[in-house]
């Protein structure tokens, strides 16, 4: 099993969403973030005196999926948050060695029933 996190440009993340639950993805996350350093959309920052530089809002959308499913999913996210400008975002999947349920306590695949 495999998480995805993509931060994805606020006003992509409609499309985003839309398109990973065409593809089947039934629970995702989703939370506002800021981008700072390279994430950072030359044409879209803001200058926070609490984090010391520029950042810009984006969005993180989060899910778990099969490993077989991971690059099939990937393109989904890109496909719908490419702009082609710099700061569109960024997709990572990682290893999942364990999901449980906190309400029945199912571990793994039965888990995210």
């Amino acid at each position: 099993m495999r998480q995805v996190n993509a931060i994805v440009r606020t006003d992509r993340v409609s499309r985003v969403v839309q398109a990973l639950q065409d593809a089947g993805v039934a629970r995702l996350y989703i939370s506002k973030v800021h981008a700072l350093g390279a994430g950072v959309d030359p044409e879209d920052f803001r200058v926070s005196m609490d984090e010391g530089e520029a950042y810009t809002e984006k969005n993180k959308v989060e899910f778990l999926c099969p490993r077989a499913r991971v690059d099939e999913l990937v393109a989904v996210i890109r496909d719908a948050a490419q702009t082609g400008h710099r700061g569109d975002g960024l997709v990572v999947a990682s290893q999942v060695t364990h999901v449980v349920s906190v309400r029945t306590g199912a571990r793994d695949r039965v888990a995210l029933l």
